[in-house]
Formats: C-alpha cells, structure tokens, sequence
C-alpha cells in the first residue's frame, strides 16, 4: 500500500510538470512561500495589537458571583451589614446589662453562627487619564503595522530576486546543455573525419585517438551539463511549490538611462529597509514618551453594582448596593523612572546613528551595484566577439586539418577555446540579467517596475 501511495506521489508530481514562464514562477512564489506567509500574519499580529491598546479606552466590564460560608466574626458581621439583614443583636447588644458591661466580651458578635451569602455584582473599569501611555502605546502600535508592511515589501523583493537567480540559472543550465550538444555533434564529426584520412594513410592513429578522447570527454561534459540541469530546477521548484521540467529564455530586466547620484537619492527615498529603521527610530521616540508617563498621575474609575443575600433566589432591591469610585495615583518618589527614561533615549539615539550609517551603506551598495552592471555590460559585449572569433577560427583550423596544416592537437585546442567561449557568454548574460536585477533592487524598485 505504501508503495502505492509514493508512485502515485511521484505520479501526481510528473503530472504537474511543465514548462513555466518566470511571470508564472513569480505568481506561484508569492502564492506558496511560507516565509511571506508568515510576514502577512506578523501584520495581523500588530493590527490585533493596536485593537487591544485601543480597547483599554473602552474600559472592561466584569460579571462576579461569590459564595460564601463562613462563621469568621468579622465576615459574618460584614456579610449581613451588606445584604442589610443585621440586627441590634448581631452588634452584641443581648451582652449589655447596664454600663458595668461595657468590658463584657459580647458573645452574639464574638461568636457568631456561620451564615451563608451570595454577592453578585456587574463592575465596570475604565482608565479616565494615563499620563497619555496609551495614546503613545496606539501610536507605537500603528507605527509597527507601517513597519510589518514595508518589512514584507522588502523581503518580497528579496524572494523575486532569489527567484530570477534560480529561474536564469535553469536557463543557463539549459543554455549549456545547448553548447555541450553543439560541441558533441562537433567533437563526433572530427572522429569521423579522422578516421576517414586515418584509413587513407594520412593521418597518424594518434589522431584519431586524440579525437576520441576529446570526443569522450564531450560525452561526460554533457552528463554533468544534464545533471546541472535537474539540479537547478529542483531548486526552481522548491521555491515555487510545484515541479517543473522546462523553462523559457532568460528573464530580463529593464534599466533605463541612469545616473549614479540620481538613483542613490532615490534609493533613500525609496528603500523599504530604510523606511522600515525610520518607523522603529519613531516607535522609540514614542518609547520615550510612554517611559515619561511615570511622571504623571494616573486617573481610573471604577463602577459597580450587585446584591447581596443569603439566597440566591430571593435577589431584590433591599438587598441591591452600588459603588463609584475615582481614583488617582502619582508617584512622588522613584528613582527608577529616570533610569528607564535614559535607557529608553539611549536606544533612541543608538537607532539614529545607526539609520545614518545605513544611509551610507546603501549610497555604498547602489554604487557597487551600478558599476558591476556597467562592467558586464561591457565584459558580454566582449564575450559576445570572442565567441564570434572563436567560431570562425574554429571553420578555418577544420579546413586546414583536412588540408594537413595543422594537427589535430591544435584542432581540439579551438574546439575547446569555442566551447569554453560559448559558457563565458552564457554566464556573462546570466551575470548581466543578475547584476540588473540587484541594482534595481538597490534602488528601492521592484524587478517588474
């Protein structure tokens, strides 16, 4: 049975398989990636944040029943007192007999039989003045869904970066394939014809050998060339949630005309990492605010109402009591006030220096970035014309071979220089598309922009 499931497993994977497009690799990458899932629920974590501080502003209401049994003096006399039940004799008056008894320990008060008694009671809680904590602790909670927002934007970003990598790199690989096959069918052909002036007596067997083993060696390449193939799709696959056994051309990227100082400037206006650090240095300002609360009153109220009796079922308005009370507290005297303040301002300025030397790190990252794209700019360019002269040289050298100019040592030496030109041009496109991407990314602008 479990061999069942598996094959129907690798059954169903094959079935999805195909060639995919890097629009649809982008679709499926946002869709199924588990890391930009989780940053969406950090967002709603800080949304469920901000609607708990703002629902303190509403107060809490509470609903409160409370058995009691007991015969403790001061319970029992406190229990009737508040369902209003006690008599002169529960104060110990059946002890008095004239003033000589006034050091008479009064018995009925002293020792009371245990009562019984049910308080019910609704109470309402409601902070009136905070030394404006909850208002900087909203403020503070609004300031970290901004920064949740721009901190999945920016690691979105990242993700579409990671995912041209891996999509170009199938594309290279399969480019390679290309170039391994195109050598093959070259490295072949001059086995053939090797052994064709061979058999005629004008070549040496050492030509023909050098041939095959080239040849051979073509043979391998392309098995490794195969094998890279399936590796980078896997990993192309990981990332998107499904198999896929093909991809198309390279995925480009669009840079216009671009000047160095005017995309650092606007960079800096457009980072997400940058903005997410300027949210947090004013969530701290805010901190600081909130840590000053403690030299303010705090104001609350606290309303209730309810009944008390020895039965529950016999609640009435004789027996109904209510309560209001307004309360303030302010401490006149702590010393660990100043101390949190200053360590809260600490980190506030810590932040501060810290934004500042970010700034110059991404002025830093768009200028590397920048130069990189105009080096492969010009290194594919080159590649470009090697490859181009490497073939023609490649032509001529076969034509002298067969006209007995040149061994077949310098043959395979061109082959060689061919193919090994041809993957220079690969990665160089696969550098040039990467380099694009990173400099767009550096300047705060998504690949798709």
């Amino acid at each position: 049975m479990q061999k069942i499931l598996i094959l129907l497993f690798i059954t169903s994977l094959f079935s999805f398989a195909k060639e995919i497009t890097f629009d649809e690799a982008l679709n499926l990458l946002l869709q199924n990636n588990k890391e930009l899932k989780s940053k969406k629920l950090d967002i709603k974590q800080s949304h469920a944040i901000l609607d708990e501080i703002s629902a303190n502003n509403y107060g809490a209401l509470s609903f409160k029943e409370t058995y009691t049994n007991t015969n403790h003096a001061g319970y029992v006399f406190s229990s009737k007192l508040s369902s209003r039940k006690a008599t002169f004799a529960d104060f110990g008056l059946a002890s008095y007999i004239g003033p000589s008894s006034l050091t008479t320990a009064p018995k009925d008060l002293n020792y009371p039989k245990s009562v019984e008694n049910y308080e019910t009671k609704l109470t309402y809680d409601i902070p009136l003045f905070s030394g404006f904590e909850l208002s900087n602790a909203k403020d503070i909670a609004n300031l970290q869904i901004q920064a949740n927002k721009v901190k999945y934007e920016y690691d979105e970003k990242l993700l579409t970066l990671e995912l041209l990598k891996a999509y170009n790199a199938c594309v290279a690989s399969k480019e390679y394939v290309k170039a391994v096959k195109k050598a093959k069918k070259a490295t072949s052909s001059f086995v053939n014809f090797a052994n064709e002036m061979y058999k005629e007596g004008l070549v040496t067997k050492i030509d023909l050998q050098q041939a095959q083993v080239h040849d051979l060696n073509t043979n391998a390449k392309l098995k490794e060339a195969q094998n890279k193939v399936l590796l980078s799709h896997s990993y192309l696959s990981f990332l998107i949630g499904i198999e896929i056994d093909d991809v198309k051309s390279f995925e480009e990227v669009n840079i216009s005309n671009i000047d160095l100082k005017t995309i650092q400037e606007e960079a800096l206006e457009k980072r997400e990492d940058l903005k997410y650090i300027d949210l947090n240095t004013k969530s701290l300002k805010k901190d600081i605010k909130i840590k000053q609360a403690d030299y303010f009153p705090k104001i609350g109220a606290h309303i209730e109402y309810g009944y008390s009796n020895d039965k529950l079922k016999e609640l009435n308005e004789n027996q109904d009591f209510y309560l209001a009370t307004v309360g303030l507290n302010m401490k006149i005297f702590d010393m660990t006030r100043g101390a949190k303040l200053e360590q809260s301002r600490i980190k506030y300025n810590k932040l501060m220096l810290q934004k500042e030397q970010f700034k110059d790190a991404i002025k830093l990252e768009v200028k590397e970035n920048y130069l990189n794209y105009l080096s492969s700019q010009e290194i594919l360019t080159e590649k470009i014309k090697a490859q181009n002269l490497a073939e023609d040289i490649l032509h001529k050298s076969e034509e002298m071979y067969k006209n007995k100019l040149i061994n077949m040592t310098d043959l395979l030496i061109q082959q060689a220089s061919l193919q090994k030109a041809q993957v220079e041009v690969i990665m160089s496109k696969f550098e040039l598309t990467f380099n694009k991407a990173k400099l767009k990314l550096s300047m705060g602008k998504s690949l798709k922009e």
